[in-house]
């Protein structure tokens, strides 16, 4: 299941994410360093905690809308206000407010879903699949990162 994943990946990547050399190096300045990738993966776990939350609650057809992820980087500036271990101990966090909400979704609620675009829609579940596969590709990009 998802959550066990998520769970796996919470309790196993934080000693890497603490020796990783040099976390702060940018491979060039339009890109991220790897400190602002996990980051970037704190502010994905906040808008996608509210996207489960709002979709919850609402009986209105509720829009997946997407966010200006670089903007959030920037305005959270990671790069620069703080450590590595801060940036890791909220990303822990949110994820675990993550795995709590989740794993108290019924079956039912799993298949409510959120319109994309006029003609298409994905579910809950769906969106907590595409999460957890984001958040892996980021890993993968920090711990590939040179």
């Amino acid at each position: 299941m998802i959550t066990s994943e998520l769970e796996r990946l919470i309790q196993t990547i934080s000693q890497d994410i603490l020796s990783l050399p040099n976390p702060d190096y940018k491979p060039n300045p339009s890109k991220w360093s790897k400190k602002e990738i996990l980051g970037h993966l704190c502010d994905s776990a906040t808008m996608n905690h509210k996207r489960i939350i709002d979709r919850l609650y609402s009986n209105e057809d509720i829009k997946l809308e997407l966010y200006k992820q670089n903007h959030w980087v920037e305005c959270n500036d990671y790069q620069h206000c703080y450590m590595i271990d801060e940036v890791l101990s909220l990303w822990i966090a949110l994820n675990q407010r993550i795995v709590k909400t989740m794993k108290n979704i019924t079956p039912e609620k799993l298949a409510l879903q959120f319109n994309v675009s006029e003609n298409e829609k994905v579910t809950l579940e769906w969106l907590y699949s595409d999460y957890v596969e984001h958040l892996k590709h980021h890993l993968k990009q920090i711990f590939d990162q040179k």
